[in-house]
């Protein structure tokens, strides 16, 4: 179980559940407890350090006099959710409106990140395409900010009212720096990063973190699956909701109401859940790597209309000859 937690990424998130129940309550063998007590230490040492981190972000954004929202996985920490408990991630993610993007960018500029050097077309995919701008990297920290203008690509299949999501954000603290979305839209982000991308190395962990959000918000109120459902499909992703509620249920049992799962459970959902099942070596399906690909090349298709699709495709295709072509003259 332990080796299968450490190649989903989990280990962390596995170890803190099992610190927080106590030894009296699950059983697990002695040469293991290092494992749990160490992965936790690093568990609270990560908090702290993204907590210092924002306060970085926030220093170097003071004078941009625009809302901020934190996303994923720093704002579960943030707003103390329980999605956060034993969460490793490798960036923060923040959302301004477009129109403050190119300060944005400055200001975090001077406060020491970069986004390094890019080739011209990857530039152009993120300044005109994208929801977000290349990964920043600071140069002494190393710590990499995801600095987004919108929640989802805007070229994307599915039309998603981002700006509708952005705009009814509400501060953490009315008088603090950060915002956030509300409820129901950060149950609807998650699910849209689960369902429209395709990094399933860590889809266990997204899986996860949707049966965590579900759980705690009709913990605090009962009327909540129906204002998810209203909520869903105001914004466009009423589909994405229920593919990504029915995945928790099938994987943690999440209690969903039938209103909020979809009727069929087509072929991709059973991609997505081999790809999100476990990546350890010895016991993944034979059929992961095919459910990986097919999806990488669906998360292309969603996310760009047909001329840009082509685009990307002869740009890639004219990479991978090149570099066929040099190894083929070393």
């Amino acid at each position: 179980m332990f080796s299968e937690a450490r190649q989903a990424g989990l280990l962390n998130r596995l170890s803190t559940s099992l610190r927080k129940a106590g030894r009296a309550e699950i059983k697990y063998p002695e040469r293991l407890h290092k494992h749990v007590l160490a992965t936790s230490i690093q568990s609270v040492a990560f908090q702290r350090d993204v907590h210092r981190e924002l306060g970085h972000i926030q220093q170097a954004l003071s004078e941009l006099h625009a809302p901020v929202l934190l996303l994923k996985g720093a704002s579960y920490l943030l707003l103390g959710l329980p999605a956060a408990m034993g969460r490793i991630f490798t960036d923060i993610d923040i959302l301004v409106p477009r129109q403050y993007l190119p300060s944005a960018e400055a200001f975090l500029m001077l406060g020491g990140w970069s986004t390094g050097k890019l080739e011209p077309y990857d530039q152009r995919y993120y300044r005109e395409w994208s929801h977000e701008i290349p990964p920043m990297t600071h140069l002494r920290r190393g710590t990499t900010i995801d600095l987004h203008h919108s929640l989802v690509m805007p070229t994307c299949r599915i039309h998603v009212d981002s700006e509708k999501m952005v705009r009814d954000a509400v501060p953490v603290d009315p008088k603090g720096f950060w915002w956030r979305l509300r409820d129901e839209d950060i149950l609807l982000h998650a699910a849209s990063h689960l369902i429209l991308n395709s990094e399933f190395d860590r889809g266990l962990r997204d899986i996860w973190d949707i049966d965590f959000l579900f759980r705690h918000f009709v913990s605090c109120s009962a009327s909540f699956p129906e204002r998810l459902l209203e909520r869903s499909e105001e914004i466009g992703l009423a589909k994405v909701i229920r593919q990504a509620l029915f995945l928790a249920k099938r994987i943690f049992g999440t209690q969903v109401p039938d209103q909020l799962l979809p009727e069929k459970h087509g072929l991709f959902l059973r991609l997505v859940a081999c790809a999100a099942s476990t990546r350890h070596p010895d016991t993944r399906s034979n059929w992961q790597g095919v459910a990986d690909a097919l999806l990488m090349y669906r998360e292309m298709y969603m996310r760009l209309p047909n001329h840009l699709l082509a685009v990307h495709f002869v740009h890639k295709a004219s990479g991978l000859l090149k570099r066929v072509e040099e190894k083929a003259a070393v």
